[in-house]
């Protein structure tokens, strides 16, 4: 039997994502579609859906394509993502101030999360969830993908190489690598265009190990 409530594939597809709780950079992550894909899903009723991706979010929904495309039953039996998920806070490009002002302490009662694929060997104690907002760190983190981030902890700071997401007591945040670490001094880099500029240790308030990308845009 069909739901009133859920009349067409478009609102169907908007209600069983909400009622598992999932975004729709989770949802896009997982089907390997942008959110904006999964969002014009959920909003054109006569959006065309690849049998493929519909198959894909019937798994993630927990139901069948058949239910998405028509409304009849069964109806699907939503539950939070399974044990090969972990739910991390998650911040765009947008939140990168109140991500940075609030490093030094709890969470802000306002923040929002993501669900992302567990991957072995990885600690998700303390990690955040980041959009990137430009390309100066493209290919390997082109804007709108997001990236699992892991404190470093201040004494490790004079160690640090690689790609860091970090918040400067000047109230910028960058995201850069980190070329050379000598001396208190560090010199970051533009994977994209090479660019470089230097800080000071003192001049940082926060430093995160930038990781492994856990959504990134699709082509449609």
């Amino acid at each position: 039997m069909s739901d009133p409530a859920t009349p067409n594939k478009a609102t169907r597809l908007e209600r069983l994502r909400r009622e598992s709780g999932m975004s729709l950079y989770e949802v896009g992550a997982i089907v390997g579609k942008s959110h904006t894909t999964i969002a014009r899903y959920e909003s054109d009723p006569r959006a065309g859906i690849k049998q493929p991706t519909l198959q894909a979010l019937a798994r993630v929904y927990k139901t069948t394509p058949e239910f998405i495309e028509t409304g009849q039953s069964p109806e699907s039996n939503i539950a939070i993502p399974d044990t090969n998920y972990v739910e991390l806070p998650f911040f765009t490009h947008t939140a990168y101030g109140t991500f940075a002002a609030n490093c030094l302490d709890d969470l802000p009662e306002d923040y929002t999360t993501m669900w992302v694929l567990r991957r072995e060997g990885r600690d998700y104690r303390n990690a955040r969830v980041l959009e990137v907002r430009g390309n100066s760190m493209a290919p390997r983190y082109p804007h709108g993908c997001c990236v699992a981030v892991r404190p470093v902890q201040d004494g490790d700071w004079q160690y640090a190489t690689g790609v860091h997401a970090i918040s400067l007591r000047n109230q910028m945040f960058i995201i850069k690598r980190i070329t050379s670490n000598q001396n208190g001094i560090l010199q970051l880099s533009s994977d994209s265009n090479g660019e470089v500029m230097t800080i000071e240790l003192g001049d940082i308030n926060c430093m995160w190990k930038v990781g492994e990308k856990v959504y990134e845009p699709g082509e449609d």
